[in-house]
């Protein structure tokens, strides 16, 4: 079993962290971008004792569409790639980790998010007891192109491994150029179809979320399941994988409905439909022994929509309130938990007391909350170095620590690779009782029996 500390108490070691940005194509050429501006690298917290010396942590000025080579690197041929290699390092084992993150997207909230990832990523570098850590940042930009241009940079600059980006047509782009040279991604997007061929995806892809619930009810005894959800691009992947994993337990689908739109009258009749299965609370009277249609039901929404799709079954059918109601991971925030009419609903995610140590370490070293996928770029992190330190760097030793089925326990908790790119997660279960999330199953910690 892999574990890696969520707290070190002690940073130290030489530590280069380059944030470069790479221009558009030029006439056809790849222009590389170098260092700029030094500001001092951020105050570790009570829990980050000061290194023996600073590490040099240099950023770019984003503002400077022509920037020169890195004088390190050294390439003697198209087919050789000797690697960023500086000088204070030389003679070391050096692990060359680079991470592609949208830092001049359009999006301001991908730009924050990524600001974010990129400081985990170093408070991550600096938990670790080693001095051959080679952190190098490169802007996918939030584009495929931009992806594609970073992922050549990082292989020109000798990367082991590449971590990120965010988006799945960028983690894409970022893998067909990886591929080639055999360097593994492992990027954050959740859609698994980008997942394989040289990519491992470090993601909460909601597949997971529905294997882990649906197994938990069925295992409390639920034979028929129903399904109350979007026909969005991710309505019809929970479906999907509800679907499949029902089937896999030998259950049974009772009732299927959908609806387009996030607007509560979409939602009504679907809901009366699926209500409509129980009989009324009248015909209970003349017929106590009826057969429930289905024992639980699936509610994949989130937000402001899920607070109007949850009252809408006992609305219309009393009956249906001792059906056990399940969700994602989208339910996983504060609003869900004092929903009334969630009260007792049952969901998939992450063990909280990581992240819970992590949030508190990340606010005393950086002032403020960590992003939402900043976890993961920590937890990433320390996995790139695991499998940058395999016998020689070769390209088949990286990929077998990096599908090692003993998996990895970080910040976000167990987490295994499939040879083919996909996550397997060690979720606990929560109950909504009392206006709070409540575990009442755990999350594994350790893959025996796990998956």
């Amino acid at each position: 079993m892999t574990v890696y500390e969520h707290v070190s108490t002690k940073a130290r070691g030489f530590i280069l962290l380059y944030w470069r940005l790479i221009s558009a194509f030029i006439l056809g050429g790849l222009l590389l971008s170098a260092c700029a501006t030094t500001p001092p690298p951020p105050q570790p917290g009570p829990q980050y004792p000061a290194p023996e010396r600073t590490p040099i942590i240099e950023r770019p000025d984003t503002q400077r569409p022509d920037i020169g080579e890195y004088p390190e690197v050294e390439q003697e041929a198209e087919d050789e790639i000797i690697g960023l290699s500086p000088a204070f390092m030389a003679g070391t084992d050096i692990k060359r980790i680079a991470i592609l993150l949208p830092f001049s997207a359009k999006s301001s909230t991908l730009r924050a998010e990524a600001a974010s990832m990129l400081q985990a990523a170093e408070m991550s570098v600096f938990d670790k007891e080693d001095d051959n850590i080679l952190l190098i940042a490169l802007d996918s930009k939030g584009t495929a192109e931009g992806a594609a241009q970073a992922a050549q940079s990082a292989i020109t600059q000798g990367a082991d491994v590449i971590i990120g980006p965010v988006l799945a047509s960028s983690v894409k782009a970022a893998g067909e150029v990886a591929r080639d040279f055999g360097v593994p991604v492992i990027g954050f997007s959740t859609d698994t179809s980008v997942a394989g061929g040289g990519i491992y995806l470090l993601s909460f892809p909601p597949e997971a979320e529905v294997s882990r619930i649906t197994t938990f009810a069925a295992e409390a005894g639920a034979s028929k399941f129903a399904f109350l959800g979007p026909e969005s691009t991710y309505g019809k992947r929970v479906l999907s994988a509800y679907t499949r994993e029902v089937r896999h337990l030998d259950g049974i689908m009772a009732g299927v409905e959908t609806y387009a739109g996030k607007n509560i009258t979409v939602m009504q009749e679907p809901a009366a439909r699926l209500a409509g299965m129980f009989p009324s609370p009248e015909q209970t009277t003349e017929n106590p022994e009826f057969e429930d249609p289905y024992h639980v039901v699936l509610l994949p929404e989130g937000g402001t929509a899920l607070r109007s799709l949850a009252p809408l079954l006992t609305f219309y059918n009393e009956n249906v309130r001792h059906v056990q109601i399940m969700g994602t991971g989208l339910w996983n925030r504060d609003e869900a938990a004092k929903e009334p009419a969630l009260a007792g609903g049952i969901f998939a995610g992450p063990d909280l007391d990581g992240k819970m140590i992590f949030t508190a370490n990340y606010d005393a070293i950086y002032g403020d909350e960590p992003s939402r996928l900043a976890s993961l770029a920590y937890d990433g992190l320390s996995i790139a170095a695991f499998v940058a330190g395999g016998l020689g760097g070769e390209s088949d030793e990286r990929i077998d620590r990096l599908i090692d089925p003993a998996g990895f326990f970080g910040v976000d908790g167990l987490v295994r690779f499939t040879p083919f790119g996909t996550p397997q997660r060690g979720l606990a279960v929560y109950q909504i009782k009392g206006g709070r999330f409540v575990v009442i199953d755990p999350a594994p910690k350790s893959t025996d029996g796990a998956f």
